[in-house]
């Protein structure tokens, strides 16, 4: 009982501040370097209290992690595909978080099934995106006017990208990037991956393209809560076969 008692109550701080955390990434995509100080200094007499009742399987579960969370989230980080505050909620995630003695693989292993998790909710996010260009165009938006772009980058763009208002983007920096180049007088969309630092480029029409900010941290504890209620999504749906 008493352990039971320590697992729910590490479960309750780390998801309380993860929601904060996740509330300040999704309204400003950006989070305090506090929140994961405080994440893991509250979090640290509820995990050495587990880890000493764990059995060696699980406690090598618990350190390759730990492990994980910071080379995944290093290299991520390290290649622009994520910023600061997502690495930092990985890793606090991996150092906060022993494993459970249920479910499949990849749920024995927290920071992975929560990654996983994570990467699973945002592959629904172009959807949206392809949805509200849909609805742009139905609206008689003309989101391609005055750009150069072919077929497949048309394409692309509409599952990656969102047209906005100029005045939206030059006021919403911290969210978007600008999805445009311009050369010799034309615009061009511009397709990238990663999380790069902007100069003070001013758009030169009054709709423009831009790359979404992931919300990462938000995705991440979405991620997290489905993990302590369900484990790792993908174990679910690799074991579901063999249920039957």
């Amino acid at each position: 009982m008493a352990s039971f008692d320590v697992t729910v109550s590490r479960a309750f701080v780390s998801l309380a501040l993860l929601g904060y955390a996740a509330y300040s990434d999704f309204k400003t995509r950006e989070v305090d370097d506090l929140v994961w100080i405080i994440l893991c200094a509250t979090s640290t007499p509820f995990v050495l209290l587990q880890l000493v009742e764990l059995e060696r399987r699980a406690l090598l579960a618990y350190v390759l992690s730990a492990y994980l969370a910071f080379l995944l989230g290093f290299t991520l980080s390290a290649f622009k595909l994520w910023g600061w505050a997502d690495f930092l909620a990985l890793a606090c995630i991996g150092l906060t978080t022993p494993p459970s003695a249920e479910g499949g693989y990849l749920s024995l292993l927290p920071s992975i099934s929560t990654l996983v998790n994570s990467l699973l909710i945002s592959c629904t996010y172009p959807l949206f995106l392809l949805t509200e260009n849909l609805y742009l165009i139905a609206r008689g938006e003309r989101v391609f006017e005055g750009v150069e772009a072919s077929l497949p980058v048309k394409v692309i763009a509409f599952f990656t990208l969102r047209n906005v208002p100029a005045q939206v983007y030059l006021r919403r920096r911290n969210f978007y990037s600008l999805a445009e180049r311009f050369e010799g007088g034309k615009r061009y969309i511009t397709l990238r991956i990663g999380v790069e630092e902007e100069g003070e480029t001013k758009p030169l029409s009054n709709r423009v393209w831009v790359s979404p900010y992931m919300p990462f941290v938000t995705l991440l504890a979405i991620g997290y809560a489905i993990h302590l209620t369900a484990g790792c999504l993908l174990d679910r749906l690799l074991l579901a076969p063999l249920a039957y």
